[in-house]
């Protein structure tokens, strides 16, 4: 080896897009395909479906987190695995589009991760959250007495 990094090294890894991009879809047909393939594995996922809604058109998802700063937290994360998606702030959490040119194995990669992600920052807020409302239910009572 001569010291040069070698491609692996210094190239980034891949990251495929879920984001709006404004163009008119080329393959409107398949695009159905996509989106009923979507809906169908996020009404599936006990973690996902009651987090689902639907955006301002058909193509574009949104999964709902506890407020901003989980979305943002959401989508550095889902980064790290390969996936661009956008923090949402109404509703909060992330939002993502599909298209004719995400396969059906994209698809289902990206919600694998945002399952793997939403369940992470779950554990992560779970026992804090719990811990102030106690800390907030034990001040109330407190202060009646």
């Amino acid at each position: 080896m001569d010291g040069k990094p070698t491609r692996a090294e210094s190239e980034p890894d891949p990251v495929l897009s879920f984001v709006e991009t404004g163009e008119l879809e080329p393959r409107p047909r398949l695009l159905v395909d996509r989106l009923l393939f979507a809906r169908v594995l996020l009404q599936a996922s006990a973690v996902l479906a009651p987090r689902f809604q639907l955006g301002e058109c058909a193509a574009a998802h949104h999964i709902v987190l506890g407020g901003p700063g989980a979305g943002l937290a959401a989508s550095e994360r889902l980064i790290a695995f390969g996936f661009r998606v956008e923090p949402s702030v109404d509703p909060p959490g992330i939002r993502f589009f599909l298209t004719s040119s995400h396969s059906e194995g994209e698809i289902r990669a990206l919600l694998v991760a945002i399952t793997i992600v939403v369940r992470e920052l779950a554990v992560e807020s779970g026992p804090a959250s719990a811990s102030s409302r106690h800390k907030s239910r034990a001040m109330q009572h407190a202060g009646s007495k």
